[in-house]
């Protein structure tokens, strides 16, 4: 493929956003393309993100392909209501144009227009095809996060173990869920959560609201408001407090289509960082976890229980559900097969 000139409305100003800099940017960088964010130049294919005016002129011009990349869920909202409102304030904030509408009616309109999307999920890609034919599964590339070798720690009795949980603040809610089993692991174990996150998030649009991550932890955290603390999220901290814990967990609201619909991107994460993780059951992980052949899936209080147990007093264990996934991502997830699930959807669309 010769090198192209890709017009690109991203996710972030500074094209920093994980949204940006493990998707499209990672390919264009790795490829040779140059990323143009004007849209009003000569560009050879548009790449439109989520958080792109579906309606903008910008994005209409013709004999010009225009590739969708749809991370989220956004054709699943979790009511009727909630569809319309973030519509109506995507409205009011300037962000598109045209009639209010709900926001899944944008972008279903805009998957039918587009000539490929790209999601990052099977099950986001079953939601999409019947408005786009051309929709591929790609995954975020994480590159940027160094594959430390599986070496589980031992657990010394009463000395403090950390449990690690990574991601945005518009998932932390999920842990809420299994707050009386941490505060029953606490009572066992002399436990440290550690959660690298944003110490600040906006409410509304990413934009409106802003509020502290640690008054959020504090309420859904009751049982163990002492125990747990917040480390900016950095690729350096977030390297540093992996090699620290001994367990990574992510706990999940399934009750929020949003939630339950994200991919297994975290999970594949905390093998690369070398340890045994934890998950709620959504689609995602169950999937991955029958094909890494993991016990990384927690049904119930029940499951979340015993299985913390057993990662944190069987060092043979937890090293073997490292290595497993260590090995899946070696066989599913290299930068390789990234770049080549990118090439195809462009030659999809460029001919």
């Amino acid at each position: 493929m010769k090198e192209l000139k890709i017009g690109y409305w991203p996710l972030s100003a500074n094209l920093k956003s994980p949204g940006d800099r493990r998707r499209v940017v990672f390919w264009a960088k790795a490829r040779g393309h140059t990323l143009v964010t004007d849209l009003s130049k000569k560009v050879d294919v548009i790449i439109a993100s989520e958080r792109s005016d579906f309606n903008s002129a910008l994005l209409v011009k013709k004999n010009i392909p225009i590739v969708f990349d749809l991370v989220d869920g956004y054709l699943s909202p979790q009511n009727s209501i909630e569809d319309f409102a973030r519509g109506l304030a995507k409205k009011i904030a300037g962000q598109i144009s045209g009639e209010i509408r709900p926001f899944s009616h944008h972008v279903k309109d805009f998957c039918s227009r587009s000539n490929a999307v790209i999601c990052s999920s099977p099950e986001q890609e079953a939601l999409i095809k019947p408005f786009n034919a051309n929709t591929c599964t790609i995954l975020d590339s994480h590159e940027e996060i160094p594959f430390i070798a599986a070496n589980h720690k031992i657990v010394v009795p009463n000395s403090a173990t950390n449990i690690i949980w990574e991601g945005q603040p518009a998932t932390i809610r999920g842990v809420r869920g299994i707050s009386p089993v941490l505060s029953q692991l606490s009572k066992i174990h002399n436990l440290q959560f550690d959660f690298v996150t944003d110490e600040k998030y906006f409410q509304v649009l990413n934009r409106y609201f802003e509020r502290k991550t640690v008054e959020l932890l504090k309420r859904d955290l009751f049982g163990i408001s002492t125990n747990f603390r917040i480390i900016n999220w950095s690729i350096d901290n977030l390297t540093r407090a992996a090699q620290k814990a001994t367990v990574a967990m992510i706990p999940i609201s399934l009750n929020v289509p949003m939630q339950s619909l994200k991919p297994e991107n975290r999970l594949l994460i905390m093998w690369r960082l070398g340890l045994p993780c934890l998950t709620s059951p959504s689609a995602a992980y169950i999937r991955v976890g029958k094909l890494a052949g993991v016990s990384a899936v927690c049904n119930d209080s029940r499951d979340w229980l015993s299985n913390f147990e057993r990662l944190l007093t069987d060092c043979d264990f937890a090293k073997d559900e490292v290595l497993r996934g260590q090995n899946y991502l070696q066989e599913n997830h290299t930068k390789a097969i990234l770049l080549k699930k990118w090439d195809t959807v462009f030659e999809s669309v460029l001919g």
